[in-house]
C-alpha cells in the first residue's frame, strides 16, 4: 500500500517510509560498514534511489526484501569504494615525502587541485558555500548552521551531499592521473 502511494509520487508515503525503514536499518548499515557516519550515507543514497526509481515500486511484491536488497548493494558499493580509496592512499603513502616534488609530481598536485576546484564549482550554491565554508574556513557543522541560520542536519546533509559530488568527480579523473603518475616512475 505505501509502495503503491509512493510509487504514483506521494511524498508523505516517501517520510512515513524513510522514517521506519531508516531507523530500522541504521544499526544494520553501521555493523556493515563498521562506521555511524558511512550508515548515514548509504542510507542517504539508498533512499534517493527508492526516490529516482519510485516508479517501479508498484510492481514490488514484497517491500522489506526489496529494501534490504538496495541496503546490501549499496553497502558493498560503498565498501568497495572504500577500499579503493584505500589502495590509492597506500600508493602514494610510499612517494618519499623528503625528496623535492618531481616534475611529474607537481603536474600530478596541479591536476588534482585543479579537478577538485571545478568540481567544487559545478557545485549548487549553497552546497558549495557550506563545503567551502566547512574545508577552506575549517568551521564546525554548528558554526556552519549558526551563521547561515540552518538546522544542522541540513548543513550535513549538504555537506555530505558536496563530499559525494566532489569524489564522484574525482573519481572519473583521478585513476587517469595516478595511471600517468606510475608510468613516470
Amino acid at each position: 500500500m505505501l509502495f503503491c502511494r509512493l510509487a504514483n509520487g506521494d511524498e508523505d508515503a516517501f517520510r512515513q517510509l524513510f522514517h521506519h525503514y531508516n531507523k530500522l536499518l541504521q544499526p544494520f548499515v553501521a555493523k556493515l560498514t563498521r562506521s555511524p557516519n558511512a550508515a548515514e550515507e548509504v542510507l542517504q543514497e539508498v533512499f534517493l534511489k527508492i526516490w529516482a526509481h519510485r516508479k517501479k515500486l508498484a510492481a514490488v511484491d514484497n517491500p522489506k526484501a526489496y529494501i534490504i536488497r538496495i541496503v546490501s548493494n549499496e553497502s558493498m558499493n560503498y565498501l568497495q569504494a572504500q577500499a579503493k580509496h584505500e589502495r590509492l592512499a597506500k600508493e602514494m603513502l610510499r612517494i618519499p615525502i623528503d625528496a623535492a616534488p618531481s616534475p611529474e609530481q607537481s603536474f600530478f598536485h596541479r591536476e588534482t587541485e585543479q579537478c577538485l576546484q571545478q568540481a567544487v564549482e559545478q557545485l549548487p550554491l549553497a552546497c558549495r558555500q557550506i563545503y567551502r565554508m566547512s574545508r577552506e574556513q575549517y568551521k564546525r557543522i554548528p558554526e556552519i548552521a549558526s551563521e547561515l541560520n540552518l538546522s544542522h542536519s541540513t548543513v550535513k546533509n549538504q555537506l555530505v551531499k558536496a563530499l559525494k559530488t566532489i569524489r564522484l568527480h574525482l573519481g572519473n579523473i583521478l585513476p587517469s592521473l595516478i595511471a600517468f603518475f606510475m608510468l613516470q616512475r
